[in-house]
């Protein structure tokens, strides 16, 4: 009896040891399954990353193209980039579709699904046959307001404003089929600054017309024309979401370095609101009109500093008028006293009186020269804290660090020693502006 019990117990033994192959078994088969179900869900997210990557694509590509007359079927046209950047077979899918919708306004919205064709999982696991998988995403064209700011002074003579002419006519020409969208402005500056073009929409036509008129003479009067591309009539932004908000740039070119700026005078009595610039070392002789290109005010000498009072009322001491007599003429600047750029911002000058008769030549040119860059630097500090990006365009023998300083950034200032590249660095400037006025909603 005691050999039997002894054989009963070595029964459950061999018992348990089969039991344990089997559940070894079981397991073994489980995690594989689990493994080929990871697998495959790691491939859908692969295919889901990958279609959303296509319909980003044909999102952004469609909001680039909304306005171009040579495309008649834009749906159409988005679905072929879609398909062509999801092709079916991709990652073991089947044939996708892909859904094109847009507002009117401008927003293309793309919608694609495909099916994952599940092999390895629905052998081992049991999974069903295909997986459906979808995304979407949409992409809108911003609107624009853009205001070129050209110098046209007398250095820009010769082939310098031929090739400003055709960059900045081919950089307005890019943005042909946005005209009903956006708005352009045009500002040209030399001793005076002009508008030919305020900012509004059906700015190709008149504005390539009257860059193709520009000619070159005058100063360089860059602070004035900042200040007046601030004033331009740009839309408020306060309050606009920042992926809707419109795009606003000023695209500044210049030759050279500041030489003139605009502020009150008063001469023989009389106020004037005018220009006062270098020539060459010294203060130009006459004051001139601020808003022509280069034209003369008939006020003698406003470079002979004093109180403005007529001849027979100032202290000041004689000057050869152009007629050959002696007299007492002088011009007073109003801005000796200006409490931020006045004669105390700039060191040389500080021992100088508001109304001191006949400041040296060589003292008023430096302070001039002060002043018209910081006015520059200032009224473009102004600009860019409205929201308003600016970027810059040098040539020449101009100071580069005062144009990185105007700009809104390196990566927004470029200097070019040769005027035949001019159209190359617009041309860079319009792709860039053309990619950046599109925003896209990634795609989910």
């Amino acid at each position: 009896m005691g050999r039997n019990s002894i054989k009963g117990l070595q029964n459950p033994l061999r018992n348990q040891q089969g039991a344990y192959i089997l559940i070894t078994g079981i397991a073994v088969v489980t995690l594989f399954g689990f493994a080929a179900l990871g697998i495959e869900v790691g491939r859908w997210y692969a295919i889901q990353g990958e279609m959303s990557k296509a319909i980003d694509g044909a999102a952004f590509a469609g909001a680039k193209n909304v306005n171009n007359p040579n495309i008649a079927d834009l749906h159409g046209f988005v679905q072929q980039v879609a398909q062509a950047n999801f092709p079916p077979g991709l990652l073991g899918t089947d044939t996708p579709t892909f859904l094109v919708t847009d507002d009117g306004n401008g927003k293309i919205t793309v919608q694609g699904a495909t099916n994952s064709i599940n092999s390895l999982s629905k052998v081992v696991g049991g999974s069903h046959a295909t997986t459906a998988i979808a995304a979407d995403g949409s992409a809108k064209l911003r609107n624009a307001e853009i205001a070129l700011v050209l110098d046209v002074s007398g250095s820009m003579a010769g082939s310098p404003i031929s090739d400003l002419i055709d960059g900045s006519t081919s950089f307005v020409e890019n943005f042909t089929d946005q005209q009903a969208d956006n708005r352009f402005a045009l500002i040209t500056f030399a001793s005076g600054v002009q508008k030919p073009f305020a900012m509004d929409h059906g700015y190709v036509s008149p504005m390539t017309s009257a860059i193709n008129g520009l000619n070159a003479s005058g100063g360089t009067n860059a602070e004035d024309a900042l200040a007046q591309a601030l004033t331009l009539p740009w839309s408020d932004q306060s309050g606009v979401p920042a992926n809707e908000r419109t795009k606003q740039v000023v695209v500044f070119f210049s030759d050279g370095n500041p030489t003139a700026f605009r502020g009150q005078f008063k001469f023989n009595g009389t106020d004037y609101d005018g220009v006062a610039a270098l020539g060459g070392s010294t203060v130009f002789a006459d004051l001139q009109k601020p808003d022509q290109q280069y034209s003369l005010y008939s006020v003698y000498k406003v470079h002979r500093t004093g109180d403005g009072k007529t001849s027979g009322t100032t202290p000041c001491p004689n000057t050869t008028a152009p007629n050959g007599t002696n007299n007492k003429l002088n011009v007073k600047w109003n801005v000796f006293t200006d409490s931020t750029y006045g004669l105390n911002s700039y060191g040389p000058m500080s021992s100088y009186s508001f109304q001191q008769c006949n400041i040296s030549q060589t003292a008023l040119a430096g302070y001039l020269t002060h002043l018209a860059t910081q006015m520059a630097i200032d009224n473009a500090s102004a600009i860019k804290a409205k929201g308003i990006e600016i970027y810059t365009i040098g040539l020449g023998n101009i100071d580069q660090s005062f144009l990185a300083t105007l700009s809104s950034g390196s990566a927004f200032a470029y200097y070019t020693p040769n005027s035949s590249e001019l159209e190359g660095i617009f041309q860079q400037i319009a792709n860039i502006l053309k990619l950046v006025l599109i925003t896209n909603t990634p795609s989910k």
